[in-house]
């Protein structure tokens, strides 16, 4: 009898999570924004996932490019991109679920990421203004 009440527990407590974690929170929005130096070589960067590729973008400094999408009740969601600056270049994940804590989680259906593409590097937040670095460039 126990036993059966700690599977039961424990299967509560795991749709409670699912539940708070991924459905009260429907979507998910990522944005790339532009903020490399004006007058310089234009930037380049191809986005996917295993499901979706989101194609090759080429931004004006200022431009915000965004994606949104649903995250999955189980198993992994993962967006990556590789970025190229003239000779410079960076590849990595742009959303994951552990990267998800550096964005916006708020009362609102949407949960806002930010990348922040500088000449020094990239830049995760919840907005544009609040941001921190997580990757350099590579040469």
């Amino acid at each position: 009898m126990t036993k059966w009440f700690f599977v039961s527990l424990i299967i509560s407590l795991f749709v409670t999570n699912v539940y708070q974690g991924v459905l009260a929170k429907p979507s998910i929005e990522v944005h790339i924004v532009d903020y490399l130096p004006d007058n310089t070589v234009p930037l380049t960067f191809h986005c996917a996932s295993k499901d979706d590729d989101l194609g090759y973008h080429h931004p004006k400094v200022g431009d915000d490019f965004h994606f949104h999408f649903l995250p999955r009740v189980f198993g992994h969601t993962l967006f990556f991109c590789h970025f190229w600056w003239g000779k410079k270049q960076a590849k990595f994940d742009v959303y994951t679920s552990n990267l998800s804590y550096n964005c916006l989680w708020d009362e609102t259906p949407i949960t806002l990421c930010y990348w922040k593409v500088q000449g020094n590097g990239f830049f995760l937040g919840p907005s544009l203004t609040e941001g921190k670095k997580m990757h350099d460039w590579n040469e």
